[in-house]
């Protein structure tokens, strides 16, 4: 595991595992071990979980309630040639060591639904402006690296690492993606219709208990309404959020296509 984020190899390992013809069991272990990689990777546990291993003596520290997946795990570490593979399959296994030491276990089972589900991904902190951020920043001894947070009801991405803070986050379209995956199977049905924005924000604030994402219209135009629980943030979004991504994309390969032909000339 020696890329700039370990845990994302560990996920992308054991999602090419699950997509192989395996048994159901087989790939109910190995949703457990992506699920759980994926979890610490993006909630910014990263450092932590490496500060967790220097300390960790194999074969000291077991785990009662990951034991099937992880002795699962080291099946497979057994029978692959590749040592590299060997290095990511022990990290996803200590991993789950990791989240049950430090008892995550109900994180992980909420990360565990988003993760069976088609919904917007969680965040671990919600913030009105950069400058709130920043100030969050600035207070954690260690960077939560590649942990997902709103800012302005935005997806960014925390860049900033422990040699490194200089550019501490990057925004990311989740939402525009989201909105664009989904478009490509229709339009979605609704579950309540308004005529202005105002409406509609009423509408979500005052709901008890409300989903991970709701499809709505506001004046006939569809919107996705938000919310994550864990920050106590709700939001609306429009679908016209996937025209101006692709409007961007667009814009940017004709950017690209006149610097090469500037180039050649």
């Amino acid at each position: 595991m020696s890329s700039d984020n370990p845990l994302g190899d560990a996920v992308l390992l054991l999602l090419e595992y699950r997509r192989n013809n395996r048994s159901a069991e087989e790939r109910k272990l190995l949703q457990i071990a992506s699920g759980a990689v994926a979890f610490l990777s993006n909630t910014g546990q990263l450092y932590r979980f490496e500060d967790f291993r220097k300390g960790l003596q194999p074969g000291h520290v077991r785990s009662l309630a990951f034991a099937d997946v992880i002795h699962y795990l080291e099946q497979r570490r057994a029978q692959t040639q590749s040592a590299e593979d060997k290095e990511t399959l022990r990290g996803a296994s200590d991993a789950l060591v990791f989240i049950e030491s430090s008892g995550q276990h109900e994180g992980l089972e909420d990360y565990l639904g988003y993760w069976r589900s088609s919904t917007l991904p969680p965040v671990i902190a919600a913030f009105e402006t950069l400058e709130q951020a920043d100030a969050w920043l600035e207070h954690q001894t260690v960077p939560p690296y590649k942990a997902r947070v709103l800012i302005g009801d935005e997806y960014h991405v925390v860049s900033a690492t422990r040699e490194d803070r200089e550019w501490p986050f990057a925004p990311y379209p989740v939402v525009a993606e989201f909105i664009e995956n989904r478009l490509e199977k229709g339009l979605p049905p609704v579950v309540a219709t308004f005529d202005t924005r105002e409406q509609a924000e009423a509408w979500l604030a005052a709901l008890p208990d409300p989903p991970r994402h709701a499809f709505i219209t506001i004046d006939g135009k569809h919107h996705v309404a938000a919310c994550w629980k864990n920050v106590n943030r709700r939001a609306i979004y429009p679908f016209t959020l996937a025209d101006d991504l692709a409007e961007e994309r667009r814009a940017g390969l004709e950017r690209l296509s006149g610097g090469r032909k500037r180039e050649d000339e």
